[in-house]
């Protein structure tokens, strides 16, 4: 039942903070979307800030178990692993736009709570380091090696923001398709 609870909770938040923002978002409007009390609800996140570090370690958690299922090192090349991520942030975008939406609002909070900007950066860090672990044997100039899973983290957060804002004039198909030619390119001698 406990998890039955937080788990109704943390979707709850999700979808509040979809639509409200977080700062539009408070704990009532949370338990009546949970459909439980504000009392219960402050049994298990007694402060918004708690709620808030466990909505992103969720999300964390979702993120960092979909990248396994789109990345296997061992089962596709470094090229085929790097369309993979493209398609699963394409994926995201298309199908889970609240998600995004969420952590956009998350790094604005980032700005002026270190607790949600810690947990934003340790989220940035793993993705940074799942590309890492994507590019370790490519032959790419170690230069450019280092500085592409930020280049490749911007080119997919710059992708849902733009297609966020304007689905109509955003062209997701063209635009990882020509990002994934730009990264091909680092691959050749």
């Amino acid at each position: 039942m406990e998890k039955d609870i937080t788990e109704r909770i943390l979707d709850a938040t999700l979808e509040v903070i979809a639509r409200e923002k977080i700062s539009g978002t408070r704990m009532h409007l949370i338990a009546k979307e949970a459909q439980t009390s504000q009392s219960l609800l402050h049994y298990y996140y007694p402060t918004k800030n708690e709620l808030l570090v466990a909505l992103i370690d969720r999300m964390q958690k979702r993120f960092s178990e979909k990248r396994k299922e789109s990345v296997d090192l061992e089962k596709y090349s470094d090229k085929e692993n790097i369309s993979n991520l493209f398609k699963e942030k394409k994926d995201d975008i298309l199908n889970n736009k609240k998600f995004d939406y969420v952590q956009f609002d998350y790094w604005v909070q980032g700005t002026v709570d270190e607790v949600i900007r810690g947990k934003f950066q340790e989220s940035f860090r793993k993705w940074r380091q799942n590309i890492s672990e994507v590019l370790k044997n490519s032959k790419i100039d170690p230069k450019i090696k280092k500085m592409l899973p930020y280049i490749m983290v911007s080119l997919m957060m710059g992708a849902s923001m733009q297609y966020l804002i304007d689905e109509q004039e955003f062209n997701l198909d063209e635009y990882f398709d020509a990002a994934y030619q730009l990264i091909l390119k680092c691959f050749e001698e």
